[in-house]
């Protein structure tokens, strides 16, 4: 009941702790689209890896380098602002500068016919709320929108691969972070739990759609073992092989087998049976269990890892 304790603590102050500010425009305004005779249909034909960069058909021949628009889902929501980058016969690459809805956004895929706005879309949105009021207010969370909005840098360079359709996850590294607590039986007082807090580095590399090798490691000491007055040290490295399933509310699950080796120094284990008791640290052993990832804002996540091997709540990053 501890760890779960935990996992809804941190859930709590990580989501209502994140916002994200607008580097476009000096205010964060929502609304609703209006109607406008600029608004025409384009194909969506790819979506880079990151979903930064986009290709779309110009059969309207109305998409020329340096133009703004907006895509638009649903005949009437806006979803993302995107800039036009290169033009090549009937076809333009964008770049997305601003996501306006996560939940218009994720509406968003390859193959999909989207309406485009070319140009100003100040004209497309109705201010809910004054201005004076927004600037007394720009670092409140006033509902999901706020919370997912996010900047895009454009890149000098248009090059780069494309991924599939079917990754889950788009980009190819995830690192993290996370905090958790070690505990294991003292063979010589007939099995007292023993141990101590421990942080996890990791870092997950996507070698096939939606499979990952992961590898972590964890350095923590143990007081008063093997026996009163000496000190432990454990290195803990775990390697393991996962798979993504994704889950409702941006959340992915990712189960996973591995193994993981005990790296054990205790200097002052100078008797034979306290010798055996390290050494029994020392063994390795099969890591089976799994990785809720939940996302908090684009590129953000909260994990969580329940196993064998490891039982923490943390941080991640992907890129």
């Amino acid at each position: 009941m501890r760890y779960f304790k935990l996992i809804f603590i941190y859930i709590f102050v990580l989501n209502t702790s994140i916002y994200a500010q607008d580097l476009l425009d000096d205010l964060n305004v929502s609304g609703t689209l209006g109607d406008s005779a600029q608004i025409f249909s384009e194909k969506i034909i790819n979506i880079g890896r990151s979903k930064k960069v986009f290709i779309l058909t110009n059969t309207n021949s109305m998409l020329n380098k340096g133009d703004f628009i907006t895509l638009i889902v649903n005949d009437k929501d806006a979803a993302a602002r995107a800039l036009v980058a290169k033009k090549h016969d009937s076809l333009v690459g964008i770049k997305i500068l601003k996501i306006y809805s996560i939940k218009n956004w994720s509406q968003i895929y390859k193959g999909m016919d989207i309406k485009i706005l070319k140009g100003d879309d100040s004209i497309l949105f109705v201010k809910e709320k004054k201005k004076e009021d927004l600037a007394q207010d720009t670092t409140k969370i006033s509902g999901e929108e706020d919370l997912y909005a996010e900047e895009l840098a454009l890149e000098d360079s248009f090059e780069g691969d494309f991924a599939k359709d079917n990754r889950y996850i788009k980009p190819d590294n995830i690192v993290s972070l996370a905090f958790g607590q070690f505990r294991f039986k003292d063979s010589k007082t007939n099995g007292d739990v023993l141990g101590g807090n421990e942080f996890t580095g990791g870092w997950a590399y996507q070698f096939r759609d939606n499979f990952w090798v992961e590898a972590l490691g964890t350095l923590l000491t143990v007081n008063d073992y093997p026996d009163n007055g000496d000190q432990t040290v454990i290195t803990r490295l775990t390697g393991r092989l996962k798979y993504t399933y994704k889950l409702p509310f941006y959340s992915y699950l990712m189960p996973y087998i591995g193994y993981q080796l005990n790296l054990v120094s205790s200097p002052n284990a100078t008797t034979a049976e306290e010798d055996k008791n390290v050494k029994d640290l020392a063994l390795g052993k099969i890591a089976v269990g799994a990785t809720l990832l939940r996302r908090l804002v684009p590129g953000w996540f909260l994990k969580v890892d329940l196993g064998t091997d490891l039982i923490s709540i943390g941080a991640a990053i992907e890129f």
